[in-house]
Parts: C-alpha cells; structure tokens; sequence
C-alpha cells in the first residue's frame, strides 16, 4: 500500500460511540465448502510463467492504459528461486523447525486467499452473510468461481509483486536491524496496521491489538521475507476494507446506513457487469485506503448504479473514478492485469507437502499470533485428521490437498470478526473534521501517542474526517508557513471532556485567511462535493504534461512546468507555472 492513509476517515452519524461488540463466528463444514469453486479445494497459483509487472499507466484518447515500454518483467518459478530450508524462526521467537522456502510461499498465498474468502463472506457483520450464495453473480459465476478468479493465491502473488518484487525492492538486513512494511505492504503503525486494531471500532481488534507489526510484517525479521505474516494481514485488511463498505460499522447497523450506497459494496461487486468488480475495488482501497470507494463509485445512488451497470473497462469511467495518474489509479490496472497474467499460465505450482511441514506452518501461526498457543493442539489434531486421510507416501498435495488443510483451520477455531472487542479502547477518539476550503496537499500534521508512536503523519484530506486517540499530541501542525500544532493541542485537550455519546462532537480545523481557526462543534457529515466541470483547474491533481490547458475562475491558463495538486493558477503572476497562452512570458502558444 504506497499510499499512507494514517487513521480511518470516518463519515459517522450520532451513534458515533456507541458499542456494538461482535462475537467470534463458528463456521461449519458446510459453509466452508459453499464457498468452494467449482474446482473444490484445487489451488492454483502460477509456476514457471514470466509475467509483466510495474508498468505505468499512459493516456490514451480519454483512457488510462498500461505503458508495455515500461513494464518490469519476471519469471515466476518456485522451486529454483527459492530453493533453500529455511529456519521458521522470527523475531523474539527462535525455531528449529525447518521447511523449503518454495513451500511457505506457496501456502502463505492460499491461506491467505481461502482465509479472506471466510472473512469477507462470514465475517463482517452481515446476518446470513456478506454475499448472496444462492444467486450467481452478474458474470454468471457462483461465488467461489468468482472469488478465486478475482482474489485468489495469484492476486496476492500479483500484490507480492506489485508491492515489493517479492521482497526483492525491500532492504536485505540482519534480523531485527531495521525493518520495513513488509512483501505485501502493510504500513504500520499509524496506517493500515491502526486500522487494523480497531481505530474507531473498525477492523479486527482482537486479534491485532497484542501483536508486534515489526514481528509480523518486517521482511527482516522472520523466514521468506515474513511472507506468511504478511499475506494473512492482508488478507484481514481486504476483510476490514470490505466491512468497512458494507455498513459493519457500528453507527451503519440501521436501516438508514444499510440503504446507503456507501455501505453496499457487497451489492455492487456481486451485480457489476465488470467482471474485475472485486479485484478492482479491493485493489483500489488497498492502495488509497478504504474510505476511497465511498468517496468515488459508491458515493451516490446514481453514481453506484451507472458504475455497476457497466460491462468492463469500470477504472476508465470518470464518472465513478477521479481521472488522475497516481499510484491509486495505476494499482487499478496493474493488480487486476499481473492477476489475469498469471490466471493464463498453462504452468501451475505443486509440491509434496510432509506432516513436518504443516506442523511447522501451524506453529508460525501461532508464534505469529493468529491464533492463540491455546488453540494449537485442537488445530493440529483436526489438521493430523485430513494429512492422513489424503496422504501417499507420508505427503499430500498442495495443489489438491491444501485447502482442506486450510478448511479445517477454519472450522476448528472461531475466526476473528471485524470490531470484536480488544485491548483497546475504542471509544477514546475524536473526530476531527478538514475544513473543505483548505488545500489540498498542504496542511501537514505530524501526531503522536502517549508511547511515541505516530498515529498521523501526512497531509490532511479537505472536507474529510480522521480520528485521534484522547492521547494523541500533535508535534507539527503547518499551513501557509503558519504552525499551528499549540492551538490544536489546545483545543484537542479542552474538547475531550466534552465527548458525549449521545451528542457526538468534532474538533474543527479551518484557516481564516493568516491564522488556524480550530474549534469544537456537534458532528456533521460533510458536504458532498459536485465533480467538477471537464478541463476546469483540480487542485487535487498532478500536471506532469506541460502545456495542459485547465480553466480557473474562467480564465483559461497553460502550465509551463510540472505543477503540484493545489498549485492553483493565479492571474497576477504572469511568470508562475499557470501561465494564461496569450501572455509574452507564456511559450505555450
């Protein structure tokens, strides 16, 4: 996830506070097995194929298209690039267990891609489930044939790739010296990983809260580049995304928030006419975080019908994306199309798989703290149940095989839902609303917890809100060369008594023309905001071309150079980047 988004910006009614907590879900057999595709348990994932990956994107008429010139390319094959054993070791947590590296990618995709299947149908707070399963989607696939196409082993290994070149973009350092966010890119701590633990009752917190993200993530710090930690958090952050898009929020549990477009995700993917709905969306909001698909396709009814209705090509609509190359809109074309790539190789991986190796994986599991020390024996003995009745020669298939390995992880042990209870306190927060008339990319803000721990730590996004823990201190707060970060502290801390949860509160953040203009007020939505007109200036934008003609407060203006998002024209200064064509000092004619 290129794109740091640090707390979850939250669009709330008057229940902001108001707690909901969820129970673990007991899934059955035979829910299990109704998310199968046709295949059944068959995993596939791409072997000894090359693929094109980190293309850019260029324009092409009105269309984004992927640049073939400037694509990276790789050959995939398991067994010679990652041929060695391995010590299952992690940070804090020596091993003498050992297995083939080949073997612990390979089942770190398909675990990750059977367990976000659960999660995303049975985990998120929809009674009877996430997804219709008694009606195919608009493609006409039952679900498991639509998932596993969308979001099987190969998109993670596609995201692998994406992200990190399989790890290969990352640092290479000595265990526990540095760390980084991981082959699949989960940022932490104040980005995806917070969202994760539940900010604002999102995510999953029971089970993130007591883990170390340097532990699990850090390419450094654990066997194949921490591929398995990795994989199987983004695989619960595609889960908390989703859930987050599907009304299961606590304020969302309504029939008014059941009915909005924003939280019917689930409606739109199983009904789009695109048949990359899934990949696309779940692709988007890994990159721009989950707020970005209610503020772009699913925004208005209207917007959500004309983007689901259409038969393919639904990342070109600028209807319902923001016309703009940036590593969001690039991630929706390249994770989809390393997906198909890899989907149209006649070569698939398999490999023999021992008891040693699935005991072995089971424990980094657990070490890892996806499950609980507690849960091991249970989990081992129904694993030790499918090994021997699948078995040849002491080893079952991973092709075949695995994913009943992986079924009776899932049914043996509740899973984890989204915003079941943890260790933190996830009433303790505050709004905080962007004024809309601020810039874009232009007020920074740094802030810290009470143990150090940035919890923001970007540009704020106009008329949005993000939330901060009570403990949250800001260190730097800037604007138009004006510091701001004493008067937001200031307020931040005389608000906090105030928070009510039968009244909902929002500490503001304006500027007033020289001054930062912070104050308390009741909660409320922000505005929806109208696209604007074709060619009118963005100031959300890049305009990497020069001489790209905008219009600007109806004057029309050419920039001489790269300009910035927020670079706005100005028709005072003739020898700015925004330059109106007639001018002399202007040598775009």
């Amino acid at each position: 996830m290129r794109y740091k988004k640090s707390l979850v910006a939250l669009s709330v009614t008057g229940s902001l506070f108001c707690s909901n907590i969820l129970a673990s879900e007991v899934i059955t057999e035979e829910q299990y097995r109704a998310l199968l595709p046709s295949n059944g348990y068959q995993l596939i994932l791409a072997n000894k194929t090359t693929v094109d990956y980190h293309c850019n994107i260029k324009e092409e008429g009105d269309r984004f298209v992927l640049d073939p010139t400037t694509c990276d390319q790789r050959t995939i094959d398991w067994k010679n690039d990652y041929p060695d054993q391995i010590d299952l070791g992690i940070l804090g947590i020596p091993s003498t267990l050992k297995m083939k590296e080949h073997k612990l990618w390979a089942m770190s995709f398909a675990h990750a891609a059977m367990n976000s299947m659960v999660l995303m149908q049975y985990g998120l707070a929809k009674e009877g489930g996430t997804f219709d399963l008694d009606r195919p989607f608009a493609t006409g696939e039952s679900f498991g044939d639509y998932f596993m196409r969308n979001m099987g082993p190969n998109y993670y290994l596609s995201k692998g790739l994406q992200e990190s070149s399989l790890g290969d973009d990352l640092p290479d350092s000595p265990m526990g010296e540095g760390d980084d966010d991981g082959v699949l890119q989960v940022e932490y701590p104040g980005s995806a990983w917070a969202e994760l633990q539940g900010v604002a009752s999102g995510g999953f917190p029971a089970i993130f809260a007591p883990m170390d993200p340097e532990v699990v993530l850090s390419s450094n710090n654990g066997p194949a580049r921490n591929v398995l930690g990795s994989a199987s958090t983004s695989a619960y952050y595609n889960a908390s995304a989703t859930a987050i898009n599907t009304g299961s929020l606590e304020w969302d549990q309504n029939p008014t928030g059941q009915a909005n477009p924003q939280n019917r995700l689930h409606e739109f993917i199983q009904g789009a006419g695109d048949p990359e709905a899934l990949s696309k969306m779940l692709s988007f909001m890994y990159n721009r975080g989950p707020y970005a698909a209610k503020d772009q396709p699913l925004r208005t009814e209207d917007v959500f019908q004309h983007c689901m209705s259409l038969p393919g090509d639904l990342e070109n609509d600028w209807t319902c994306f923001t016309k703009q190359n940036d590593f969001g809109t690039r991630y929706i074309h390249q994770i989809p199309d390393v997906t198909k790539q890899l989907l149209n190789s006649k070569k698939t991986y398999e490999a023999r798989l021992s008891w040693r190796d699935l005991t072995a994986y089971l424990t980094l599991l657990t070490n890892y703290g996806f499950y609980a020390e507690s849960d091991y024996d249970a989990l081992e003995a129904a694993v030790k149940v499918v090994f021997d009745a699948n078995e040849e020669n002491n080893n079952i298939s991973y092709k075949e095989d695995f994913g009943k390995v992986i079924e009776a992880v899932v049914i043996t042990v509740p899973i984890k839902t989204f915003a079941e209870e943890g260790p933190i306190e996830v009433t303790e927060v505050m709004p905080v609303y962007v004024g809309k008339d601020i810039s874009s990319n232009s007020m920074y803000m740094a802030a810290h917890d009470s143990n150090g721990s940035y919890v923001v730590n970007e540009y704020l996004t106009p008329n949005e809100h993000f939330v901060l823990p009570f403990d949250a201190t800001a260190a730097t707060l800037s604007y138009s060369g004006v510091n701001c970060e004493d008067s937001f502290n200031e307020a931040f801390q005389a608000s906090i008594p105030n928070v009510d949860p039968k009244n909902p509160i929002q500490l503001n953040i304006l500027f007033d023309g020289d001054d930062c203009s912070i104050y308390e007020s009741e909660y409320v939505k922000p505005e929806d905001e109208e696209p604007l007109p074709e060619g009118e200036w963005d100031p959300e934008k890049t305009y990497s071309e020069s001489c790209t003609q905008v219009t600007y407060e109806g004057v029309e203006y050419k920039n001489e150079w790269h300009a910035n998002p927020g670079e706005a024209p100005d028709a005072n200064n003739i020898y700015g980047v925004w330059r109106a064509p007639e001018w002399a000092s202007s040598t775009c004619k």
